[in-house]
């Protein structure tokens, strides 16, 4: 990473102050600053693992994917429970999973960061409470459905007919597989 020598000189004012104010990580802190002091721009990352960027980073794009996954969810939900089709939840896919925490793992903490942190989509309805890992990979899953839930008007999502809802539930199906 470059930073210029006034990027470099703000940083190690804010290391700085960070000493101050949490004396059990200044010795760590102390050794950041220093190697941002004296120009040593192999180990300015060590210090920042824990920030995402590139494609561990979540775009605008995908949190909205996210977000649509699970109001598509709800919907499923309230629609089951409107029409009285409890039944399905032995036979479909029709609560959210989360994502798989080794392959979609960017996706699963923003479902978790959404329901735990923002306070958003509270009533979910989820496979295994506040847990967002699914184990296998979903968001082809959820693309699917998602491709048939957006065909419905929007007036008619929340709840949806028994034949709109049959049709994202079987979308989540993988196509080479149905009957």
């Amino acid at each position: 990473m470059e930073l210029s020598k006034l990027e470099r000189y703000y940083l190690s004012n804010q290391l700085r102050i960070l000493e101050a104010l949490y004396p059990n990580e200044a010795d760590e802190l102390a050794v950041q600053r220093e190697a941002v002091e004296q120009g040593y721009s192999f180990v300015y990352d060590m210090g920042m693992d824990y920030i995402l960027d590139g494609n561990d980073a979540m775009t605008p794009e995908e949190s909205k994917e996210v977000w649509e996954a699970m109001d598509m969810f709800l919907s499923i939900d309230r629609t089951i429970q409107d029409l009285g089709l409890e039944d399905l939840h032995k036979e479909h896919f029709t609560r959210f999973r989360g994502y798989d925490g080794n392959n979609e793992s960017k996706f699963m903490g923003f479902a978790a960061f959404t329901v735990e942190r923002l306070g958003r989509f509270t009533h979910l309805p989820l496979k295994e409470e506040l847990y967002f890992n699914s184990h296998m990979p979903t968001r082809q899953i959820y693309e699917r459905m998602l491709i048939e839930w957006r065909k419905i008007d929007y007036q008619h999502r929340f709840p949806m007919r028994k034949e709109d809802l049959m049709k994202v539930l079987e979308a989540a199906v993988h196509p080479e597989i149905r009957k």
